[in-house]
This record gives structure tokens, C-alpha cells and sequence, in this order.
């Protein structure tokens, strides 16, 4: 039995919220994210002044945040050292905005940060230094044990206070990885870090995959008499889905209304897609062909399936309806082609494509003439790619370093980012 996702998935409380003026300012600033000449905006974020609790507690939650701000491509956080050539106030003082205007900041976050070695209590505000009022000011609490959701949560809230888009800060991603001599299903924050194990069956685990409310994980284990598709729920249970059968029931995906799983099955001796209706258990088949069709996923809208065949002679990706009509080839270039992964706005499908030898990871644009990118280069296998919330990032496992670990790239193929160091660690997903 697993541990209790509930536990592992438990966010901070969230004090209160205090919304200021400034409205003028985020439009000037949203309109700038939004356009075609968009520039980072540039933000201080100082140390933040204490009131009990350890400097290394206030040093880890100001480098997380400023770690999120980073990583979202929205900011240019300003270089810490430059900070000291402004006088500091207090958090409840107006910002010295001529003063960190020098340094080229056009926003500050002063904050105040305290603990009791319990629970820790962060309060900040936002000011425009351009327009010189201030944008917010909000409140932030948790068990200690969350400081860094805390963090996580103010990123999300500072970007969708200038984008008027949800952030990723407070995301997840669940894995794949080898212990002892199974496959276990993990999860860690969407920056690596406070990874933890979420099954502990002994056995071979593959393929999660989360529901679009992000409060359940389907995947496929082999735990049962043979291999099925389970799901695990937020509050550790853990239940077998009733798949039509077969010696093996692999590459489950959630419809974005989260009543359907569509997920593949040789129940009928060939592999074949079916789709389970949850609320009525029922399990209908959406493929006929001799072929072998795997790897099925909804698209945003629910209206198609992208999904894997080798009916032409070779793997390629392929579109159908959600009812299992209109099926076509979507994939040309490479005779090798495998784990589509659609964008969230549904216009885009990464997958992998084998060049030159090896996999690599690949874009086609369905809104621009079915236009291919690819995003990976150099040494190594490139695969298992799939959308962060956004559609901004694109994780995927590698074996670029030797043996497979998890990275995070741009979704231009730009900022690689190294999540796991332990090696035989494959198929991520990220929560919606």
C-alpha cells in the first residue's frame, strides 16, 4: 500500500489576501507579456526582513521564489548584489522607488517572513517603481514542512497578477523510477526537488499519468495477477480500474472532462485502444487493424485521440476521432515515430521521432501547416515528452548523461534543465 498521497500532496493555508490598487500598471505590463515585442520584466526581490526563525528557512524561501520567477520566462529577476545600494525599509514602508529604479528595477517584492518552528507566516508587497504605488499585498501561511509551496504559491500569484495566466510554480511531476528490483511511481515539485515515493508494491509500475483535477494518478502495474491499469487516489487508495482484459492493459490517458480513460488492451490477441467510461464501467473498443495501436491521448477538447500505429509498416502517430472514425496519418518525416503528447491549447503535438539513430523529441504544428520542429540535440536518447500546465515547458526523459534522468526544456527546445541525478528514471508527466 502506498503512502497517503493526501500527505504527500498537502498544500499550505492560505491566511488571507489583500488586494491593493493597480490596476493601470498590470495592464501596462500585460499588455507587454502579450505582445509580439515581449521583454522580461525586471524585478527585485530582496531578502526578506525576519521575526523569528532560522536564516536558512528565509534563504530557502527567497531563492525558491526567485528560482520560479526565473524559470517562468515572465521575469528578469535583478542580481541580488546589486541590493545593497538601497537603503532598506520596512516591509510596511512605502519602496524607495527612484532608488531601485537605479538599479533597473521596475517592480519590488518587499516581504516579512517568520516561524515558530511550526508553521511559518510570510507577508509581502508588490510595488510598481515606474508608476510608484503598490500592486498587492497578500498574506501566506503553512506547516513548516511547506515552506517551499509557500514560495511556490506567491511565484503563481505574482504571475497571474501581471499575465492574467495561471503559473506552474505550484505543478508536479510524477516518474518512474527503479528500487531494489521493481519500478515504483515517485513525485517531486515541478523543480525536482522534494521528491518522494508514492507506491511501494515490490513490483513493476509504469506510466502515470494524472487526472486533470490533478486528485488521482492512473497507471499500469503489475501488482495484480497481471499487468492492469490502477489509480491512485488523494486520499491512498488505491483501486484497480475494470479494463476490458487481456494479459496486458498499458498507456492509460485521461480525457480532460476526467469521466473517460482511454488506454490499450490485447484482450482480442492484437493491441488495440478501448476507452472506459467511469461512471458506467463500460469499456468500448476504438480500433480495428491487424496493426499494433498503443499510446493513445485526448486532446484538450476531448474531440480526438492522438495515438501510436504501426499499420503503415513502421510506428508513426496518428489521429482519430474520440469515437474511433476518421482516422489519418499525421507523422511523415522519420520511420520511426511514437508518444504524442498534446499542448494544452490543443494546437501542438510533441512526440518522439528516431533521427540519425537515436529519439528525439519533435513538435508539430497543427495551426501552422502541420510544421515539424525539433527541439533536441546531441548525444543521447530523447523521449517520454509531455506539456507542462502552461504549454511553455515540455518535460521528458533522457539518457544524455549516461543512464535516463528527468529534464524540463522550454517548449523552443531552449534551458535544458537537469531534475533527477539517480539514474532509470522515465515516462514523467506533469500535473494540469
Amino acid at each position: 500500500m502506498s503512502m497517503h498521497l493526501r500527505r504527500t500532496l498537502a498544500l499550505f493555508t492560505v491566511l488571507g489576501a489583500l488586494a491593493l490598487a493597480g490596476g493601470t500598471s498590470r495592464a501596462q505590463i500585460e499588455g507587454e507579456v502579450e505582445g509580439s515585442g515581449f521583454s522580461a520584466i525586471k524585478i527585485a526581490v530582496p531578502d526578506a526582513a525576519g521575526a523569528g526563525g532560522s536564516t536558512a528557512e528565509a534563504g530557502e524561501l527567497i531563492a525558491t521564489l526567485r528560482d520560479d520567477l526565473e524559470f517562468s520566462g515572465y521575469f528578469d529577476v535583478i542580481d541580488p548584489a546589486l541590493y545593497r545600494l538601497v537603503q532598506p525599509t520596512s516591509p510596511n514602508e512605502e519602496a524607495r522607488y527612484d532608488d531601485w529604479l537605479s538599479i533597473g528595477a521596475d517592480a519590488v517584492l518587499q516581504m516579512e517572513f517568520s516561524s515558530d518552528g511550526a508553521r511559518v507566516d510570510l507577508s509581502a508587497r508588490l510595488f510598481d517603481n515606474n508608476a510608484r504605488n503598490t500592486l498587492f499585498g497578500r498574506r501566506y501561511g503553512g506547516r513548516e514542512e511547506l515552506l517551499r509551496r509557500v514560495a511556490h504559491q506567491l511565484a503563481d500569484d505574482l504571475i497571474r497578477h501581471y499575465t492574467g495566466r495561471n503559473g506552474i510554480a505550484m505543478s508536479r511531476i510524477a516518474f518512474v523510477s527503479r528500487h531494489g528490483e521493481g519500478k515504483e511511481v515517485y513525485l517531486m515539485d515541478y523543480d525536482g526537488r522534494r521528491i518522494r515515493r508514492l507506491t511501494t508494491t515490490s513490483t513493476i509500475n509504469l506510466s502515470p499519468v494524472w487526472s486533470p483535477p490533478g486528485d488521482e494518478l492512473a497507471y499500469v502495474s503489475w501488482q495484480g495477477r497481471q499487468p492492469g491499469v490502477y489509480v491512485m487516489s488523494a486520499d491512498g487508495e488505491l483501486g484497480h480500474l475494470k479494463t476490458i482484459g487481456g494479459d496486458l492493459s498499458s498507456s492509460p490517458d485521461w480525457s480532460h472532462d476526467g469521466r473517460r480513460l482511454v488506454y490499450s488492451s490485447d484482450f482480442h490477441e492484437n493491441t488495440e485502444l478501448y476507452v472506459l467510461d467511469r461512471d458506467s464501467g463500460r469499456n468500448t473498443r476504438l480500433t480495428h487493424n491487424a496493426a499494433i495501436d498503443t499510446s493513445p491521448a485526448f486532446s484538450p477538447n476531448d474531440r480526438q485521440i492522438a495515438f501510436t500505429s504501426d499499420r503503415t509498416g513502421s510506428p508513426q502517430v496518428y489521429l482519430m476521432d474520440a469515437e474511433g472514425l476518421n482516422t489519418r496519418r499525421i507523422s511523415w518525416s522519420g520511420n520511426y515515430n511514437d508518444s504524442a503528447a498534446w499542448s494544452p491549447l490543443g494546437d501542438r503535438l510533441a512526440y518522439v521521432s528516431r533521427i540519425d539513430g537515436r529519439f528525439e523529441i519533435v513538435v508539430l504544428d497543427l495551426s501552422a501547416g502541420d510544421r515539424v520542429t525539433r527541439l533536441t540535440w546531441g548525444a543521447g536518447n530523447n523521449e517520454n515528452p509531455r506539456w507542462s500546465p502552461d504549454g511553455r515547458h515540455i518535460v521528458f526523459s533522457s539518457d544524455r548523461a549516461g543512464r535516463y534522468d528527468i529534464y524540463t526544456m522550454r517548449a523552443n527546445g531552449e534551458r535544458v534543465r537537469r531534475l533527477t541525478r539517480n539514474g532509470d528514471c522515465f515516462t514523467p508527466d506533469w500535473s494540469r
